[in-house]
């Protein structure tokens, strides 16, 4: 299958089920490149250390449980925005069982574009995830 034209994704995911099941999902995807799977945001920025200048390694779309660290004062939605913060271009797909809240709002204020939100559920379908990605994806693309 050609994947020259096909989004690149990294998913940052702590549960290994539901990491296993997104990866799937992006693996199957004619859309998105799955070029990585991290178990957490530690995981996730010793990888990315390996790859200076970051900026080309870094893929179109993060995928990021909230509460993917092994530290519980690290959170995955502010990680993403200190990211950006450095210059980083790429969209976001926020992903918990928890209600989002004013979350994304607030992300919005200093990153307006790019982000998108997923609750974890046990209905949860592959059209759901695709659209989700797709959106985050999408409006970061449109806004650039």
């Amino acid at each position: 299958m050609d994947k020259t034209h096909r989004l690149s994704v990294r998913v940052i995911e702590n549960d290994p089920d539901f990491r296993e099941l997104l990866s799937g999902i992006f693996e199957r995807s004619e859309m998105f490149d799955l070029v990585g799977s991290y178990e957490s945001i530690e995981a996730f920025g010793a990888e990315m250390l390996k790859h200076k200048p970051s900026d080309s390694w870094f893929p179109q779309l993060m995928v990021v449980d909230v509460m993917s660290s092994t530290d519980p004062r690290v959170e995955g939605a502010s990680f993403m925005s200190a990211l950006r913060a450095e210059g980083l271009n790429f969209a976001t797909l926020l992903v918990s069982s928890m209600d989002f809240g004013a979350l994304l709002r607030v992300l919005r204020k200093s990153h307006p574009n790019g982000w998108a939100t997923l609750q974890k559920t046990s209905r949860l379908t592959e059209d759901q995830v695709i659209e989700a990605a797709s959106t985050a994806v999408s409006e970061m693309l449109n806004n650039d």
